[in-house]
């Protein structure tokens, strides 16, 4: 009973020491959690107003860009995958695991390629037996402007330059608010208005983008063409920028409800190990007092 007892406390020991720690990450995540909702918030504004103004002058131009004319010839997808680079972060990279397997079965018979960012990104595409074309995993914890050029510089050069890829896809967590978020597959390539404005907001595209008396008349100088070839990469930067943010903000929320919950099992665990403790103790008292008995009874 003894040996049990002393068992026991090792073991409340322990499950007292992963609650420090558990504890101390959901607050270390609360705080990550904070500053990306606020990077997340600042930026949403910038990206509707870009897209806006890609609505408006698409609707003026009678040009075509590149990024927005669709192809019509069947070739490979690619599929950008917004993952963490650690986990102990709940179901963040599972349900974005899902997505993906969900897409590839949809699409099983188009060969799939991916753009990994994220440790976590890349083991996603392995397991979907995708062709791994690029990977980033040395990206800080929050989303940097520099992050979102890099990546979507490389997706777009590999759209214009190689003509296989019949469109681009994005796989990530949108963040919509604390401790709610959501997974995502969405088109990015060839830019479509509601599609890119779902992934800014999470809503349809208000009728607003598209009302005549919204829209300004616009010159362009030095040529439609050339306008366009400019607006539309930096407005696909900028929504790369903004997914990032979300997916970021969505990780640190996802870490902070799963160290959350890890501590309060661990106090559940410790509760009951108590209980089991006093009763080992209590029960190896019983048994001392009892021998006592007996010895002082056979000494009579």
């Amino acid at each position: 009973m003894a040996l049990q007892a002393k068992h026991i406390k090792q073991k409340i020991s322990a499950v007292g020491n992963i609650k420090k720690i558990t504890k101390t990450m959901e607050m270390v995540a609360a705080s990550k959690m904070r500053r990306a909702v606020e990077a997340s918030l600042a930026s949403r504004a910038y990206a509707v107003s870009a897209l806006e103004i890609l609505v408006h002058l698409a609707e003026e131009a009678r040009a075509e860009n590149i990024f927005t004319q669709e192809r019509t010839t069947p070739g490979a997808h690619l599929m950008v995958i917004v993952a963490s680079n650690k986990g102990l972060a709940g179901g963040y990279n599972i349900n974005v695991s899902k997505k993906v397997t969900e897409y590839c079965k949809d699409n099983r018979d188009v060969d799939i390629h991916a753009v990994c960012i994220g440790k976590q990104a890349e083991k996603i595409a392995r397991r979907n037996n995708l062709t791994v074309v690029a990977s980033f995993t040395e990206f800080k914890d929050f989303g940097h402007l520099e992050d979102a050029q890099a990546i979507m510089g490389l997706v777009m050069d590999l759209y214009e330059r190689d003509e296989t890829y019949q469109k681009i896809h994005i796989a990530y967590t949108q963040f919509i608010k604390a401790l709610t978020y959501a997974p995502k597959v969405k088109p990015l390539i060839p830019v479509q208005a509601e599609s890119l404005y779902m992934m800014i907001t999470d809503e349809a595209s208000p009728d607003t983008l598209h009302a005549a008396e919204s829209r300004a008349l616009y010159l362009f100088e030095p040529s439609e063409e050339e306008v366009l070839a400019t607006i539309v990469p930096q407005l696909l930067r900028a929504v790369m920028y903004q997914v990032l943010l979300d997916a970021y903000a969505a990780e640190h929320s996802s870490r902070m409800l799963a160290m959350q919950n890890a501590t309060e099992n661990a106090g559940e665990l410790q509760k009951e190990l108590t209980i089991s403790y006093n009763k080992a103790r209590q029960a190896a008292i019983t048994q001392e007092i009892a021998e006592i008995s007996a010895g002082a009874n056979a000494l009579m």
